[in-house]
């Protein structure tokens, strides 16, 4: 491989893009057709890296090169390396697909001539998500970066281009079940044709910057069925489960729930996607009731905690939550994720009350090692927390995000950043009312080699189970759903020979199978894993082989439609290399910082000679004449801070003058004897707060706790802006 020249910014030799979709029932498939072109004056190898659906699977590869269109092969990926390779070193041109992470795909089209063009058509498969009665075909198009995750070579990392413009044009064909339901492009603007037998949706003017997100209306079309499917000598069978509605069910709830609301403020959250996380938290403030109990945090390099304790969820809670929820900035650095999540694990198993009322709901775009993720989820799992997991943007680390919610009990939904997130978190939050997943008993009547329920399922989801069977032989399959009054029976008699459901099978059956089996079930359905790549060689004409290798040139991204308006920060982010990211060290790691306030250690709000309230000499004061200046210091604070006082103008002077005139004097010793300082409302918080915590009066109510956070996270601010200027 030649090194890497790169193109001037704005130049890209992807020409253009064109997508045909074909829906019908619950699955899609898809075909990407990229026209590639050489305008330089050497030979190039053009590499692009895209993201696909985690569950996607492969169906084939074609090319046409110097006007022959050739087929891939999927074969070892050592082996499909080693073709591609020996080719482009020998002249020839060739392409090869291979995964790069789950969720990621990179294509080299090597030695593409000058003034030639090429093309390559890959063709998936994937399933629509149900929830609510409503059907959701979610495609990413856009890769968003990422701090600090790639283990990919450097030579493959995606970058990302402000000059540069991929064309799209896109035709989407619906068919089955789904003709004439109700249906929302969430993401681009689309023309629609329908008649009884397909609607068709087409695109004629887009751009690759961004996904591509279709929701259809369900209505009460039936969902449940079984298809079976050959598979050579064998057969597989694909069970769909819909085991009742969480929309007839409301928000009405027997139980309280704990809730700790986990929020990414990492710099890559800039644009859409924080504001996505502030409308998940406006959403939660919504739906909770006095019997439910609530914390938030939000991390970057470190982790807030917004409220210091869960509070009780009072209108007056909710009310701080909406107040919080603007005040929400995408501005602390990287991505801490597994700590935040051992500190939200901390704070619910701390609770008392029934283990399965307390979840986790986590908001993030972030991307990180799973390693990273497995303490605290391990941690949540042995206190029987669940976590439920909203992962916003396309480039969302789903690999490592969907064992975390799985491993938990709970679900992984995806919101792409131009789509509302409100609807997925109602989903969590009704989801998270339920004790535990919904289980499911089946009795495959005959021999199975393995089969395979994928994911925890709540009421109100559609499962879809996955069994192969060695034979072909008719059966019938008994299901019960615990709760269920009576078994469903689906008799398999016809057998279909359908190669999407059986590929989509097969990338089912790969992604649970055990290890040592996952190479060959690849090969087997043709896959494109860890393991496997597919490859394709055009041989050249002696007279017309390339006499060099070739100039590497990555294909640049668009800057995803939701960060153009954070566009600074992303042209100044630098994606860090996976060598560097594997550098962090457990002390090269920011403090946490347990205080309500942004970016401000609790050191940083009191003076050098900041005495706490509870360290008072006695030899200056007695302890009854403590207690009664206490007393009197902390009504003059709360007259003052739950007041209407204007923050700018709060300072000792202020707070003195609010005490009670025959207590003036000895508050006046008392402050003077533990050199207290009050410069500014968050000075004045902590000292009320130390005098709580210390038995001065009662513990601080919720409502009040709450309001604090709010005045701090105000008064933070308004000083943060103030630096900036």
């Amino acid at each position: 491989m030649n090194t890497s020249q790169g193109m001037e910014s704005g130049s890209t030799p992807l020409a253009r893009t064109s997508l045909k979709v074909v829906i019908t029932d619950l699955l899609a498939e898809y075909e990407l057709r990229h026209s590639f072109s050489n305008k330089g004056r050497s030979s190039i190898e053009a590499i692009y890296s895209f993201p696909v659906p985690l569950d996607a699977a492969f169906l084939g590869m074609e090319a046409t090169l110097a006007g022959e269109t050739l087929v891939a092969q999927v074969i070892a990926k050592q082996a499909a390396s080693a073709n591609y390779d020996d080719a482009i070193a020998g002249g020839d041109s060739a392409v090869l697909l291979e995964r790069l992470e789950p969720g990621m795909l990179s294509v080299n089209l090597g030695n593409l001539k000058p003034g030639e063009t090429g093309e390559i058509v890959l063709r998936f498969a994937a399933t629509l998500g149900v929830a609510d009665r409503q059907a959701r075909f979610s495609l990413p198009l856009v890769h968003r970066p990422r701090y600090g995750r790639y283990r990919m070579e450097e030579w493959a990392v995606p970058e990302v281009d402000f000059a540069v413009e991929h064309p799209l044009t896109a035709e989407i064909r619906i068919r089955g079940m789904l003709v004439g339901r109700p249906v929302q492009c969430a993401t681009q603007g689309v023309s629609f044709e329908s008649d009884p037998e397909e609607t068709t949706l087409r695109i004629p003017d887009a751009m690759l910057d961004r996904d591509l997100v279709l929701v259809f209306d369900l209505g009460d079309a039936s969902l449940s069925g079984c298809r079976w499917v050959s598979d050579g000598d064998g057969s597989i069978a694909i069970l769909t489960i819909a085991p009742g509605s969480s929309a007839s069910m409301g928000m009405q709830r027997e139980r309280g729930m704990d809730l700790c609301l986990v929020l990414d403020c990492s710099g890559s959250m800039s644009g859409d996607a924080i504001g996505q996380s502030r409308a998940a938290l406006h959403a939660v403030s919504r739906v909770l009731g006095l019997g439910d109990r609530v914390q938030v945090l939000r991390f970057g390099s470190h982790f807030e905690r917004l409220f210091r304790r869960p509070l009780r969820a009072s209108s007056q809670v909710s009310g701080a939550m909406t107040e919080l929820a603007d005040l929400i900035q995408a501005d602390m650095g990287g991505t801490q994720m597994g700590a935040a999540l051992e500190a939200a694990v901390k704070d619910l198993k701390g609770l008392d009350g029934d283990v399965s009322s307390k979840v986790i709901l986590l908001v993030t775009d972030g991307a990180v090692q799973p390693e990273e993720l497995q303490r605290a989820r391990e941690r949540a799992t042995a206190k029987g927390i669940r976590i439920f997991v909203v992962a916003v943007g396309s480039s969302a680390g789903v690999d490592a995000l969907t064992p975390l919610a799985a491993g938990t009990g709970g679900v992984l939904e995806r919101a792409v950043p131009t789509e509302s997130i409100d609807a997925g978190v109602m989903r969590h939050v009704r989801r998270a009312c339920q004790a535990h997943p919904i289980e499911f008993k089946v009795n495959w009547n005959g021999p199975v080699m393995a089969s395979n329920l994928l994911g925890p399922v709540y009421q109100g989801d559609v499962a879809m189970m996955v069994a192969s069977f060695p034979d072909q032989a008719p059966r019938t399959v008994g299901l019960f759903v615990t709760g269920a009054c009576a078994e469903n029976r689906h008799v398999l008699s016809e057998l279909e020979s359908a190669s999407v459901w059986r590929a989509w099978a097969g990338q089912q059956l790969y992604l649970n199978a055990q290890p040592d089996l996952r190479a060959s079930i690849a090969l087997r359905y043709r896959l494109i894993t860890e393991m496997t790549s597919a490859v394709l060689v055009k041989r050249r004409a002696e007279g017309d082989k390339g006499m060099a290798l070739p100039t590497v040139v990555p294909v640049r991204h668009m800057v995803s439609d939701g960060m153009v308006a954070a566009s600074k920060m992303s042209m100044s982010m630098s994606i860090p290399s996976p060598r560097q990211s594997k550098r962090i060290t457990a002390a090269a790691r920011p403090q946490v910082n347990m205080a309500c306030f942004h970016d401000i250690q609790f050191d940083d709000l009191r003076g050098d000679d900041f005495v706490p309230v509870s360290d008072v000499s006695r030899s200056t004061l007695s302890p009854s004449e403590e207690s009664r200046a206490k007393a009197a210091l902390r009504d003059a604070l709360e007259r003052l801070i739950f007041g209407q006082m204007n923050p700018r103008d709060f300072d000792l002077e202020h707070v003195l003058a609010a005490v009670d005139a025959e207590l003036l004097e000895l508050v006046s010793r008392y402050v003077e004897a533990t050199c207290l300082r009050i410069e500014d409302l968050r000075t004045a918080v902590q000292v009320l707060q130390d005098l709580a915590d210390n038995g001065t009066g009662a513990n601080l109510t919720d409502d009040q706790e709450a309001r604090l956070s709010v005045l701090c996270q105000v008064a933070s601010e308004t000083t943060k802006r103030r630096r900036t200027r």
